[in-house]
This record gives C-alpha cells, structure tokens and sequence, in this order.
C-alpha cells in the first residue's frame, strides 16, 4: 500500500528540517534537565455519510518530540515478520539504530523498501534462516512491504531522539526522559496528515498534551520491488 506522494513527502521533509534544528542543540540536552509528556490523541476518520467521526480504536499514532537530538541506542529494534504480518505496524526508532527482520513463518518472505529515504532489500529467507537486519541512518518515513505477500505493511519512522510513543487503544501516550525547553510535539499515522503542536517542558516536570488527527486518506496498492503488479494467489499457503 501507498498513501499519497503528498503526505509522504511532507513527513520526510518535517522530520529532515527538524534533524537540522536538532543537531544544533543536541549539546545542550545534558545541562538542561529533562522531563515528561504525557496526553492523548483524538483521532477522527470518515464516516459512511461524507462527515467525519470520532474512531474508537486510537492506537497505532506515532507521537515524537522534535526540538533535540540524541545519539541512537545501542539496542537492535525488531520488526517481525508473522502469520503473513509486520509486527509491528508501525515501528519508530532514532537515526543510526538497526532492525532485525525475523521471519516467524515456515514460508518465504522478502522485505523490501522502495523509500527516498532508505531503499533496501533483504532478499528471500524463512524461519531456518537467520533474522537478516538493516542499519537506518537517515531521518524520515520507510514504508516496509514483503515482495511475496502484498498485505503485508509496516512504516518505519527514523526520528533524531527517543522521545516517541506509539498510542494505546484509548489514544493516551506518555513520552519520558524529554528534554526540557520549547519543543514541538508531533502525531501522525497512515491516511493522515502529522499534526504539531509546540510545547514547554519542563525539567523534572510532566508536561499535558492532546492533539486531533484527521485520518482521511486513501491508501492505494502498492508495487513489487520491481514496479510490476502482484499477481493474483492461486493458493493460501504461498
């Protein structure tokens, strides 16, 4: 699947200008303290009339903090690859970290990304094999697909800190260790436009948010690596 060239290159151009800003004052973060963000995510999506309606399921919005930057973690992240599924769908990290891809199926899988950002490919392998990974180090939006199964999808979100979260069902997050200062809180999600809001944290203090998401999108089929259709399965155990 693909959401709009539009929206796509409006997130990649967001986080790379606030990559520039980070660097800048990334030397700081140690004498400034930190503190926390804790809120919610309304999140509103098309209703069968033409209007739009409140969604009950608020999870799966990536919030992040831009503002600061800060060196990866030497963590590995996993996106694993399961009953024909990413997991997770979406999956943020810093700059400079590295995701293993294991494959939990007993078939074949070929994760693959055609991004501006991070175009790569990890050719065939299954659940004998060994868990192939791949190294992110540049800030932006990578959409992950599989050349064999077109359903299955994930977005990597490359940001320049850790301070994200990914909202649960009830579209609360909390976001810890956030340096403090002038900031600009961040929401987005597949179908939707990012959605900002500035704020001031403050060291040793939990600072309250909540930002509207408009999840109005169509999100087209995709290609294979090559730019050719998926064709149709004749089978379920492909």
């Amino acid at each position: 699947m693909r959401f709009s060239a539009a929206t796509s290159a409006l997130l990649v151009a967001a986080i790379a200008a606030a990559a520039i800003h980070e660097h800048a004052l990334a030397h700081d973060a140690a004498e400034t303290g930190t503190g926390s963000l804790r809120g919610s995510i309304t999140v509103h999506e098309r209703s069968f009339f033409g209007g739009l309606r409140e969604r009950e399921d608020r999870s799966g919005v990536v919030v992040y903090v831009t503002g600061f930057a800060r060196s990866a973690p030497s963590r590995v992240a996993t996106l694993a690859q399961k009953n024909k599924r990413f997991d997770p769908k979406i999956l943020p990290i810093v700059r400079g970290q590295t995701i293993q891809f294991p494959n939990n199926d007993p078939i074949y899988h070929n994760v693959f990304s055609v991004s501006a950002i991070h175009e790569f490919d990890l050719g065939q392998y299954r659940s004998g094999d060994p868990p192939r990974s791949e190294l992110f180090d540049k800030p932006g939006l990578v959409p992950v697909y599989c050349n064999i199964h077109p359903d299955m999808i994930s977005y990597v979100v490359v940001l320049e800190n850790d301070a994200f979260a990914v909202t649960a069902a009830d579209g609360s997050f909390v976001i810890p260790n956030v340096r403090a200062g002038r900031l600009t809180l961040n929401a987005w999600m597949p179908g939707a436009q990012r959605t900002s809001e500035d704020v001031e944290v403050h060291a040793g203090e939990e600072t309250r948010a909540a930002l509207d998401l408009v999840q109005s999108e169509k999100i087209a089929p995709h290609k294979r690596k090559d730019g050719s259709d998926y064709p149709k399965p004749r089978s379920d155990d492909y």
